[in-house]
């Protein structure tokens, strides 16, 4: 009787196994069939994506055939860059002409080198949100237009200087050469510095701040003892009367 009871209970477990497995097993089937039927509709979206992307890629491309195409595809923002990039286009940027066809730049003051600039180098010097410049530019700057070392750093400092500019320079960003192209990254002391500029800046625009506060105020005390004087004088003029 014992080993009969044994038997049944070894069945009874074996029985409850297979129940078990057969659960698993059918629970498992049904996670197959729904990865399935997903991944049927991830291949689906794919598709439309992929249809979608080429009808815009031929309505970019449409655009870009207009009178304002080489205009479009040389802007410096991250969006055009990324249509180029994502349109295989690589529309070469104009080139400056050699250094002897600049010898006007060596004539204009600071500001009007750095508006130069501006206009010759669009992906490089953009005043409304600069972006990091390469370490040495000013040498890639002299061996494209030629002309004094002196000037050209003269009217690159008035670039590099404002505040705006040293805001960028954070840790990790990405420097720019002439071209827009990729010239190395912040460094952690480089950023650090620029920080420290931008804090001596603003402290130095704080004491210039107080000082013309300090000095209207000297300038409203005056006008007040000069117009108290002047009525204690008509005082005694009108005593003496």
């Amino acid at each position: 009787m014992a080993l009969e009871q044994k038997v049944d209970d070894l069945f009874d477990q074996l029985t409850s196994c297979a129940d078990l497995g057969l659960g698993a097993l059918g629970k498992a089937r049904e996670e197959v069939h729904q990865l399935r039927i997903r991944n049927q509709q991830l291949e689906a979206q794919v598709e439309e994506l992929e249809s979608k992307l080429a009808r815009l890629k031929e309505r970019v491309n449409t655009q870009l055939q207009g009178p304002e195409a080489h205009h479009l595809l040389n802007r410096p923002d991250a969006l055009m860059l990324l249509i180029r990039e994502t349109l295989g286009l690589d529309t070469p940027v104009s080139q400056p002409t050699p250094a002897e066809g600049y010898p006007e730049l060596e004539a204009l003051n600071p500001q009007q080198r750095l508006e130069h600039w501006v206009k010759s180098y669009p992906r490089a010097f953009m005043p409304g949100q600069p972006q990091p410049l390469k370490i040495g530019i000013h040498e890639d700057l002299q061996a494209a237009e030629g002309g004094e070392q002196k000037k050209i750093r003269r009217a690159l400092a008035g670039y590099v200087k404002l505040p705006r500019y040293l805001r960028c320079l954070k840790a990790g960003a990405v420097r720019l050469d002439l071209q827009g192209g990729n010239a190395g990254f912040v460094t952690e002391e480089e950023a650090r510095f620029a920080q420290e500029q931008l804090e001596q800046w603003e402290e130095q625009k704080k004491e210039k701040e107080n000082r013309r506060r300090q000095q209207e105020a000297e300038q409203k005390k005056r006008a007040e003892e000069e117009r108290m004087q002047s009525k204690l004088s008509q005082l005694l003029e009108m005593k003496k009367h």
